[in-house]
């Protein structure tokens, strides 16, 4: 993730960071560096994609449709 907009999406990122599905790249960082890296370990990104996996919400979208929907 970077520059996520001051905010929510800043608590997103360090959330999406710390479940270890995301790397929230900052301003200080190496971008080229941690990309490098990132995609020189393909066990770090197959444990973010479980990670995320894990993490997600299945019908998320759905659920947040039918509750609008009988509030409307």
């Amino acid at each position: 993730m970077i520059n996520p907009i001051p905010g929510q999406e800043e608590e997103n990122a360090s959330f999406l960071e710390s479940k270890g599905v995301a790397i929230w790249i900052k301003k200080k960082d190496d971008a080229g560096e941690i990309l490098k890296e990132l995609f020189s370990s393909p066990e770090k990104m197959q444990k973010m994609k479980t990670n995320a996996r894990l993490l997600a919400k299945k019908n998320s979208c759905k659920d947040i449709c039918e509750i609008i929907l009988k509030k409307g």
